[in-house]
């Protein structure tokens, strides 16, 4: 839930330093939440499988758009503490070998304890 509150927040933070009202945007990200909805029964059983393919993208395709999110934030003087913690579960994601593999590779990111984290 916090995850998904603050994404929205994040959005909403980045748009509104744009001119473009919460109000506006809110349909688009319910737009956005029933979109990622759908995918996660698809997320789910790769996460069983243990098997991550790209099904939309790789996670090197992922770590792009992140990346300009956190240069999107910047510009505009929003926080980047959120997209960047998005990144480094990213980075860490790619550098284990994940790449070429799909979003729900993050999960082993997840399972790390964060002691075990470079």
């Amino acid at each position: 839930m916090y995850g998904i509150l603050d994404g929205f927040l994040q959005g909403t933070a980045l748009l509104t330093a744009a001119g473009v009202d919460a109000a506006a945007f809110t349909p688009v990200a319910s737009g956005g939440l029933a979109t990622v909805a759908s995918w996660l029964p698809g997320y789910a059983r790769q996460i069983d499988e243990g098997a991550y393919a790209a099904a939309d993208s790789t996670m090197d395709t992922h770590l792009a758009a992140i990346d300009h999110l956190v240069h999107e934030s910047e510009s505009l003087g929003v926080s980047t503490e959120f997209p960047r913690f998005v990144k480094a579960l990213a980075d860490r994601a790619i550098a284990d070998g994940h790449g070429g593999n799909g979003y729900p590779a993050l999960i082993e990111q997840f399972r790390k304890p964060a002691g075990d984290r470079p």
